[in-house]
């Protein structure tokens, strides 16, 4: 007889990785969610007596254990596990520490102590202990942090960068093994109760009931529909983790008025819900804290301009703004400071330097950082319809004016008219308690010299201006860079990678010029990494994988530049990309850099030995 088991991976990776070993088995049928903690459970509820035995892992397989009388069976973490993820984080400039229930810190040590690495630990008992951890953490300057999905998931919800703990294929065989040990010897789960079976499924209102901590007992299809998420699946998340702002809502309603009312009007998935928060008054024998309420706004925008913001679902810090190079760091100090005052602020950088994780980095460290960020692309906008969504119109207040808003940024502000530069000028100046974010590819004194820029406007930035290195001004940085790029393509893709050879980096990457900067060097190393099924990125790992950047660029050249020869290197295929656009451009460099998000005097450099200028 098969087994039937229930693996919940916490991270995508992991399925990859107990599909490719389980199908081996002949005793085992297994099926495979990704899911972590509190999101696992909605999968567990739903599957109640359809499975012998479930498989997860660390803090996930614990919350499952108290939910389930199915025998739960843990993928362990290997010695093997941590050594690749010691190995991976040795040698960087930024400083490490490891947060994880008590076996892995035990082991982390054992390890650490193998490889004459001292890594500041910090064990924890339980879930809810991860962020009171992680705060002693980086209040000892610790950067990157390492650990369980827990750990990394809200290491990044305080914005700062983990490094999830993969398990490797030893870890899953054990693990396996264990499942049919078990097996033998347990009886099927009993089902458990179902939470508030009388409330209406399908009414227009959205109801929700919430404990004190913010996680959903009960949400029905209305809710889970206004917010975005399928009611089988919200059952079991927590509302700060669907937006941040959830957890000041609760806060309010609980130091409410004896009606025990709170009203609030938010915008979720591009609708306007109005929000009633209910606390009950007698809250002896009872699970949940809060009634929640929601309805769609009667007065719901059928402007297209509605549609085309963008509300950051996390938000960045400073933290992750990965590199030491003395030209980062100088950006980043700069950067903080403005962040600390209510004026507007210029980013500049080229296309892929970062300039929307500082914007989200400054909304973080500002007194605003509870409100919203909103991102506005303007050059995906009509000048009607910039207008509607930032000033708004007759019918509804635009986003300059509403007290929920905490920071906007206007990407590429130079696809605005100086009519409504202007305009924007003066509720700057008078009209808003919105800090303004500006960013553009160019310098803000050569913005200043174009046509399309409105001087007082732009004079009006002067004072607080942040000018973002390209990428190869800090090549040093690269290194840095990966170690966070492979750990993330890692916990998507079930490997266990733990560097690239000083060869690859020192040889080949740091050779480079990055016009894309870090979005460049993202879709180069991710394309190393497919081609990579050791530890390292070696020479053969990486010169297949710039044969596949050459091979996406000739695919994506057949349509728009099919007179470029793609012969030769990559510096030469460039060069050539480079003289097609400067050519299409009547030979005018300032409009052919414009065209290829560079500026002037980068294209100048790159083509002055084959223009001999």
């Amino acid at each position: 007889m098969q087994i039937r088991v229930l693996a919940i991976a916490p991270y995508p990776g992991l399925k990859g990785l107990i599909e490719s070993i389980a199908k081996d088995d002949p005793r085992i049928k297994i099926d495979i969610e990704v899911a972590d903690l509190h999101n696992a459970l909605p999968i567990i509820h739903a599957a109640k007596g359809k499975y012998d035995v479930i498989l997860s892992r660390g803090g996930t397989s614990t919350l499952i254990k108290s939910q389930v009388t199915t025998p739960v069976v843990d993928i362990p973490v290997s010695g093997y596990d941590i050594l690749r993820v010691l190995t991976l984080v040795k040698n960087s400039n930024s400083k490490v520490a490891i947060i994880g229930f008590p076996n892995i810190c035990r082991g982390v040590a054992e390890v650490s102590s193998l490889l004459d690495y001292e890594i500041p630990i910090y064990s924890v008992d339980r879930a809810d202990d991860v962020p009171e951890a992680l705060k002693k953490a980086f209040e000892q300057d610790a950067q990157i942090v390492l650990g369980d999905v827990v750990t990394v998931n809200t290491a990044e919800q305080m914005g700062y960068n983990g490094i999830l703990i993969t398990s490797g294929r030893e870890s899953v065989l054990e693990a396996l093994e264990e499942v049919k040990r078990i097996y033998e010897f347990v009886w099927k789960a009993q089902e458990s109760e179902h939470l508030f079976e009388h409330i209406l499924e399908h009414h227009r209102t959205g109801v929700m009931a919430v404990n004190e901590n913010g996680g959903i007992l009960y949400a029905n299809e209305a809710a889970a529909s206004l917010l975005g998420y399928n009611s089988a699946v919200i059952r079991g998340m927590n509302l700060a983790g669907i937006d941040p702002i959830w957890s000041r809502y609760l806060e309010e309603a609980g130091k409410g008025t004896t009606s025990g009312v709170n009203k609030q009007t938010k915008w979720f998935q591009k609708r306007q819900v109005s929000i009633e928060i209910i606390v009950p008054s007698n809250q002896n024998r009872i699970s949940y804290r809060y009634f929640i309420y929601l309805y769609p706004s009667e007065n719901q925008l059928n402007s297209t301009a509605t549609y085309n913001f963008q509300i950051t679902d996390r938000i960045a810090t400073f933290a992750q703004v990965m590199g030491s190079s003395s030209v980062i760091l100088q950006a980043i100090k700069r950067a903080k400071t403005m962040a600390q005052t209510r004026y507007p602020i210029w980013i500049s950088g080229e296309e892929g330097s970062g300039k929307q994780l500082f914007c989200q980095a400054i909304h973080s460290a500002s007194e605003r950082a509870g409100d919203a960020l909103y991102i506005i692309p303007c050059e995906q906008l009509s000048e009607e319809e910039q207008e509607a969504v930032l000033l708004g119109t007759d019918d509804y207040p635009g986003l300059l004016f509403r007290e929920s808003v905490g920071t906007i940024c206007l990407e590429n502000i130079q696809h605005v008219s100086q009519r409504l530069q202007r305009k924007l000028l003066s509720t700057m100046t008078t009209g808003t308690n919105v800090r303004i974010i500006v960013t553009t590819s160019h310098p803000i004194k050569l913005m200043l010299k174009k046509e399309e820029m409105e001087p007082s406007f732009v004079l009006a930035f002067m004072d607080m201006y942040i000018s973002l290195p390209p990428l190869r001004e800090r090549l040093e940085d690269i290194d840095e860079i990966a170690r966070v790029l492979i750990a993330n393509y890692n916990s998507r893709h079930g490997k266990q990678i733990v560097g690239i050879r000083q060869e690859v980096l020192e040889d080949d990457l740091m050779h480079k010029l990055w016009p894309g900067n870090i979005h460049q060097l993202r879709i180069v190393l991710e394309s190393m990494l497919a081609c990579t099924n050791g530890h390292y990125i070696g020479l053969n790992e990486a010169k297949e994988g710039w044969q596949k950047v050459k091979e996406s660029l000739q695919n994506e050249a057949t349509s728009q530049l099919a007179t470029i020869n793609l012969s030769g290197t990559w510096d030469e295929i460039e060069q050539r990309i480079l003289l097609e656009i400067l050519e299409k451009e009547g030979m005018n460099q300032s409009k052919a850099a414009k065209r290829l998000g560079i500026n002037r005097s980068t294209l100048w450099r790159k083509l002055k030995d084959v223009l001999q200028i």
